[in-house]
């Protein structure tokens, strides 16, 4: 049980190596050695742990993607309201965490090889599933089930548009310029007359802010680093 324990402590901190690996130097250039000096071992041990660089990048893939479930649920523990929850969902998808331009450049890199390991495949598929299933989830307290499925899409659809847009332009696309690209999606998608519209900003103020001071803090990024 110790032996398994340790292994799986290993496992973690060389996925977070090779998350760390790739935004430093980029997907061609994140070799198993740059792992192992930024974990602090040998290439072997790296290769111990992982057979090869295609097995070290579903480990990225998973590590990216349970970062931004950990911000999920850590901003649903402030929110109140089905308004607030959803703007939660939105938020942790752009929070300046992990929407910031090194990892949005390695993110374009990462997901070109989606079609080529089917592992990642699993991991991105699970992930666009997680995060369709809590819009819905969400969304069928402002509308019907049928059309709250269709929004789902198209705001999952959105989200990954602006990540990739992000990691492709030259200029560096602001947490805030994001959200505010989904605020208008979800203007155009859901009942949004006067008194509506003055419970999203409030929600999306209030959740933004908290943000701000949860996911920045010191006890959020060490439970991060555990996982």
């Amino acid at each position: 049980m110790r032996s398994n324990s340790i292994r799986s402590i290993r496992r973690a901190e060389l996925s977070r190596a090779a998350f760390e690996a790739v935004i430093r130097y980029g997907l061609r250039k994140a070799t198993l050695d740059k792992v192992g000096e930024i974990a602090g071992v040998s290439k072997g041990v790296v290769l111990h742990h992982f057979k090869d660089k295609s097995a070290l990048l579903e480990a990225v893939f998973r590590r990216s993607n349970t970062l931004l479930s950990e911000s999920v649920v850590e901003l649903y523990r402030y929110a109140e309201t089905p308004y607030e929850r959803l703007w939660a969902i939105i938020v942790a998808n752009f929070s300046q965490t992990i929407f910031n331009p090194s990892v949005c450049h390695s993110w374009v890199s990462l997901i070109s090889e989606v079609p080529h390991n089917i592992g990642c495949q699993r991991v991105q598929i699970a992930n666009n599933e997680r995060i369709r299933s809590n819009l819905v989830h969400e969304l069928k307290h402002f509308l019907p089930e049928t059309e709250a499925q269709h929004a789902a899409r198209h705001l999952g659809v959105l989200i990954d548009g602006i990540w990739v847009r992000a990691g492709l332009l030259p200029e560096p696309v602001s947490s805030s310029a994001a959200i505010s690209e989904m605020e208008y999606a979800v203007s155009k998608m859901l009942p949004y007359d006067e008194s509506s519209a003055a419970k999203h900003k409030e929600a999306r103020k209030k959740i933004e802010t908290v943000a701000d001071i949860a996911l920045g803090s010191k006890a959020f990024k060490d439970r991060s680093l555990q996982a």
